[in-house]
């Protein structure tokens, strides 16, 4: 059975993933191959072809087009029955109340542009000879693609991002197959929409710079409170808010302009707040989930489960013994769970596939890289020991880009496509954000580390190959990995498995043995406002464009003569 997987085209960060008799085979985001940062609105044509061509199919082997959204019919009754619950009763269902009218129509158009470019009518189900098309509820498609792929059977499940249509979550359990939802998220109590409002309010980018404020949190003093208009004993085990109160405190933040700091004595107070109330929701929710379920596992998706932060507060919490949170929780992720949710309907099984690792997009060969070399015009060298000459040169504090085999999925690099620093000098800290990413100096790296070491550095052996929980680091260890901790001594880190990706854990173990410290900072290969590199040519201009001192690219390194023109 083959399964293709794609996110509705309304809203961004859109994907294809394909499964091929339940094992996951390709999965990358459209943003990648087209260069354009979140795709927004975009049917992913891109990353349908890439996948498609990766198992050596076309569109005609496909069984099923299993989408991440609802039908835009199903959204429209969906909405119309919840505004009509509190207002605006009698309306007709068919026309609805026109800001949800519109959204049905931007909706159905966009859904019509995805059928478009793949040559199937998905709105009237597919069919004629091609593959039928399902389309899936967007919080399911989301849990799907953790509670699925997860590393256990029994689980609690959480979704919750701004909306997905009908709702804006879900919370329920899993016995491995089968989902019982407890209760939707209705989008009045929209959990990514309380976040990004106050991500707007503070002066930055609503959808695009939550992960700022969550960083921006720790420089601040949340005193131990969270917002009063929220209501933690909520509805249906889910903790709501009292929606005009929220405006209301919203319209008194002082919004900064954006030459001002937002570590200012206010701003930061704000944030941390705002990050120290989504936390106690979270908490709230799971305790919940545990009472009704007993289970003490569980698996997150969605936008929210991007936060680190919450995440790793929710590692410690009394009631949880595991946590798998999917990499790709954002929207992009509902290409894969879509497809695993179809086929788990459709046979019964899980997926074959295991989710340890996240290298699903693409690769390069050597003679590719080889060519976008020569055609760059660059100086550069075969090396034997691409791990070693790199671990040379960080250890030697200069700044490495590193490409190597298959892209990773989701918004964090784990080893594919990453810049790398010296994590024991305090100062690659600040020399990374200005000279390479570009970015405000306040914001943090994170740690990638061999796996055996998690413990001494932060005191659990709790899995983290997705570098998307976060834990404070043990005392005896922060004078030694200074430029990859946060400001509250915490970080995001990253435990490298040889198994899954034996290049990055080289090189981390080769810096070990120049340095002794099994540590290396790593950032996403790209600069600020970018798509993470994705080809050889993306990488090479990234590089030359960047202070980036040197490429490990491929068996292939690149270095720059130091300032001042000394080697």
């Amino acid at each position: 059975m083959i399964v293709l997987g794609v996110t509705d085209p309304w809203g961004e960060d859109n994907a294809a993933a394909l499964l091929v008799d339940g094992a996951l085979v390709a999965m990358v985001e459209e943003e990648r191959l087209n260069r354009i940062k979140h795709a927004p609105n975009m049917a992913p044509e891109k990353a349908v072809r890439w996948c498609l061509e990766q198992a050596g199919l076309t569109l005609r082997d496909v069984d099923v087009i299993a989408i991440g959204f609802s039908h835009p019919r199903a959204v429209l009754e969906g909405a119309v029955k919840e505004v009509g619950r509190r207002r605006l009763r009698g309306l007709d269902v068919a026309r609805g109340p026109r800001r949800e009218y519109t959204a049905y129509r931007l909706h159905k158009f966009y859904a019509s542009q995805l059928g478009e470019a793949l040559g199937v009518d998905v709105l009237g189900g597919g069919g004629n000879g091609g593959p039928r098309v399902a389309w899936v509820r967007h919080h399911v498609a989301h849990a799907a693609s953790a509670y699925l792929f997860a590393p256990f059977d029994r689980s609690n499940v959480m979704s919750l991002d701004g909306h997905g249509g009908q709702d804006a979550g879900l919370i329920g359990s899993t016995d491995g197959v089968r989902l019982d939802v407890s209760a939707y998220v209705e989008r009045e109590w929209s959990w990514g929409i309380f976040y990004e409002r106050y991500t707007a309010a503070l002066g930055f980018r609503p959808h695009n710079d939550e992960g700022k404020v969550m960083g921006l949190a720790a420089y601040g003093d949340h005193g131990g409170e969270i917002f009063p208009f929220i209501d933690l004993d909520g509805r249906d085990g889910v903790p709501t808010y009292d929606r005009d109160a929220l405006y209301r405190h919203l319209g008194t933040i002082r919004r900064r302009s954006r030459e001002e700091s937002p570590i200012n004595g206010y701003h930061e107070h704000v944030a941390a707040r705002l990050q120290y109330s989504l936390e106690q929701v979270l908490q709230r929710i799971t305790e919940n989930l545990h009472a009704q379920t007993g289970i003490r596992d569980f698996t997150l998706a969605g936008g929210t489960a991007l936060n680190c932060s919450a995440n790793g507060k929710l590692c410690l919490l009394p009631h949880v013994d595991r946590l798998f949170v999917q990499p790709a929780a954002g929207d992009c992720g509902t290409a894969l769970g879509a497809a695993a949710y179809v086929y788990s309907q459709t046979t019964g099984k899980r997926p074959s596939t295991t989710f340890d690792h996240a290298y699903w997009g693409p690769s390069y060969t050597n003679d590719q890289i080889q060519a976008a070399l020569d055609g760059a015009k660059l100086a550069y060298r075969r090396v034997d020991d691409v791990a070693a000459e790199a671990a040379k040169l960080l250890a030697d504090d200069r700044i490495v880009g590193w490409f190597q085999g298959r892209m990773e999925v989701g918004p964090r690099a784990l080893g594919g496509r990453s810049i790398l620093a010296n994590p024991t000098n305090a100062g690659m800290k600040d020399a990374v954000n200005k000279h390479v990413k570009f970015r405000e100096p306040w914001r943090p790296f994170a740690p990638s580390l061999l796996g055996e070491a998690m413990r001494e550095y932060f005191g659990t052996d709790h899995p983290s190959p997705f570098m998307i929980l976060a834990f404070e680091a043990q005392p005896a260890v922060r004078d030694r990995i200074p430029a990859a901790l946060h400001v509250d001594d915490s970080g995001r880190p990253q435990t490298v498995s040889r198994e899954t990706n034996e290049p990055y854990w080289r090189v981390i173990d080769e810096f070990r043995k120049v340095t002794g410290v099994p540590v290396v900072l790593n950032t996403s290969f790209n600069v600020d406002s970018e798509p993470i590199v994705c080809n050889p040519r993306n990488a090479i201009a990234t590089y030359a464009m960047s202070g980036m001192d040197a490429l490990a690219i491929g068996d292939f390194l690149l270095e720059k003569p130091r300032a001042g023109g000394s080697g």
